[in-house]
């Protein structure tokens, strides 16, 4: 049994006719259906929410830092010891202003 290919080419040269003729278009309406898709996709993406099992999964993890008194006491006694410092600067006029 031997397959004839001429007879299937007749049949769709119209098709390749058609391609031909229209390959640009084609490819610009492609690329435009997959520009589409993704801004679809970015737009579904960006409102998404988190589900509570995720948040209450992240809270979780979280690690409360622990100072201990002997740190608080330290960064009263600095505090207590600031001193304001004058700024040299303060007549200084601005150079870009007209």
């Amino acid at each position: 049994m031997k397959l004839e290919i001429q007879p299937i080419l007749k049949k769709l040269q119209p098709l390749i006719n058609l391609l031909k003729r229209d390959s640009v278009a084609i490819f610009l309406a492609i690329v435009a259906v997959i520009f589409g898709y993704l801004i679809w996709r970015i737009g579904t993406l960006a409102g998404a929410e988190p589900s509570q099992d995720a948040l209450d999964e992240k809270l979780l993890t979280v690690v409360r830092p622990k100072i201990d008194a002997d740190s608080i006491n330290k960064i009263q006694s600095l505090k207590s010891q600031n001193i304001d410092i004058q700024s040299y600067f303060s007549d200084r006029s601005n150079p870009f202003t007209e």
